[in-house]
């Protein structure tokens, strides 16, 4: 039984980055936003490796004049409402906030990627401010957005990774959802977590992967939690080589295929525009995922591919299947 790889992709522009400073300090990754976004695809279609864009359900849209039918949280950590952040009028900011060329170009990609959903606005679903309604709305717009589009809309990333109202999510078509990553040093005080943190990418530690057989949600929806997430070399990750976040990837890989588990990488395309050493990681990483495809010993799939399988029973056929060739004839 081989590993399995999937790379999913937070397509949300400026939709998550909140606060002047916070934009300030990564506009630049977001003005060459649409220079950055074909070298990703044209690096996906070079190594033949689908993703899962998980898009934020506004950059369908070219314009709009606001959306008071959906109710919009205030996060108490927010001056104002979040439905301010939707720039009307401001020009120069309208390509980090409506991006349908950003979803023409997946869509023409030679690779059949996965559209995904990442709220409508990015909201964060475990936040006090964001109530059940506030969360269904969000999910009934992008299920119309999808739908307007012919796009199935069959996985979802949580903004911020904070997950909650997870029982609804299969009355949308929902099947897939990314989970937290789950690594031993969560337990810990929070100061103690962020140094592990650091020393666990730093050193590139072997990252979590996981048993495809204890990822279901009841019957219908599977939880893909995140096993690395590649780092951008802003602040004090710029100082973080190369060879280590690399390095932890081909760890995940090897401990993915020697156990028959999966190895979830994700990143936000805005990221690539932190370095040009982001494109040298990504592509040595999708690099080795090709080489071991190619062994037999991963395979790669979309959020949704994954999930339909593992609900399929496929994880179970998979080992009876490997059971039976190595019994002696």
């Amino acid at each position: 039984m081989s590993g399995l790889f999937i790379l999913s992709l937070d397509t949300e522009i400026a939709w998550g980055t909140y606060g002047a400073r916070k934009l300030s300090r990564t506009s630049h990754c977001f003005n060459v936003y649409r220079d950055l976004f074909p070298r990703l695809i044209a690096l996906l279609d070079q190594y033949e490796v689908p993703a899962t864009f998980a898009v934020v359900g506004h950059l369908f849209l070219e314009s709009c004049n606001g959306h008071d039918e959906i109710p919009q949280p205030h996060y108490r950590w927010m001056p104002a409402p979040d439905s301010y952040r939707d720039p009307r009028s401001d020009v120069t900011r309208a390509p980090w906030y409506y991006g349908p060329d950003i979803i023409a170009r997946i869509r023409a990609a030679r690779m059949p990627h996965e559209i995904g959903t990442h709220t409508f606005t990015h909201v964060i679903a475990a936040d006090p401010a964001v109530t059940s309604e506030m969360w269904d709305a969000q999910l009934q717009m992008c299920a119309r957005i999808h739908a307007r589009c012919g796009l199935p809309m069959r996985s979802l990333v949580y903004p911020q990774d904070k997950v909650a109202y997870v029982d609804r999510l299969p009355d949308y078509g929902i099947v897939a959802f990314r989970g937290v990553e789950r690594r031993w040093y969560r337990s810990l005080p929070r100061r103690l977590q962020k140094a592990f943190h650091v020393l666990d990418r730093a050193l590139g530690w072997t990252p979590a992967t996981y048993n495809p057989s204890d990822l279901r949600v009841g019957e219908r929806l599977v939880d893909l939690p995140a096993s690395q997430f590649l780092m951008a070399y802003d602040g004090f990750r710029r100082y973080i080589p190369t060879s280590a976040r690399v390095r932890q990837a081909r760890k995940g890989l090897e401990r993915a295929a020697r156990r028959g588990e999966i190895f979830h990488l994700w990143f936000h395309p805005f990221n690539l525009g932190t370095s040009e050493k982001m494109f040298d990681a990504l592509e040595q990483i999708l690099r080795r995922v090709a080489e071991m495809r190619a062994e037999g010993r991963i395979e790669v799939m979309t959020m949704g591919q994954a999930a339909d399988w593992i609900l399929a029973g496929g994880p179970e056929r998979d080992r009876a299947s490997a059971q039976t060739k190595r019994q002696p004839a």
